[in-house]
């Protein structure tokens, strides 16, 4: 996770991809980063607004998250009827608890293999997405007391 980078490397991720730099866009590609928690547009939104800018917009947020996806560096997910944000943008298993929702990723080697057998097929793999579903070790000892 690219959760230790500096204003000067986010400018240049920045001007790589076409974004021009701004405060707004900085905190939030930054609040993303450093979570896991794969956030929705909301708890982005509540986040930056309480921690660093008071002023922004909820639609300001959400138009800097769509373009961050857009530009391939921040991964939109769809867990039911959420839209949820992710920063870690290698490929990656996403767990998912369907007791408490929690999202957890999970280092997946195999994915260079799937997108072999997709080449030899013919197709051209533009992402990759692997949700699995369970119970999460909280819940599971939740369970047995």
């Amino acid at each position: 996770m690219k959760n230790n980078l500096t204003e000067t490397k986010i400018r240049e991720i920045f001007k790589e991809n076409g974004i021009k730099f701004s405060k707004p866009r900085f905190e939030i590609y930054k609040f993303v980063l450093q979570r896991r928690t794969h956030p929705t547009v909301e708890e982005v939104y509540k986040g930056v607004i309480k921690e660093k800018l008071p002023g922004i917009s909820f639609a300001t947020v959400y138009n800097v998250l769509n373009k961050f996806v857009e530009k391939g560096l921040v991964k939109e997910l769809t867990i039911g009827t959420s839209k949820r944000f992710d920063g870690y943008t290698k490929p990656h298993i996403h767990f998912i608890c369907k007791e408490c929702g929690k999202i957890e990723d999970v280092e997946f080697q195999e994915f260079n293999s799937i997108a072999n057998k997709v080449k030899e097929k013919g197709w051209e793999l533009r992402e990759t997405s692997l949700y699995v579903f369970g119970v999460c070790p909280e819940c599971r000892k939740k369970k047995t007391k």
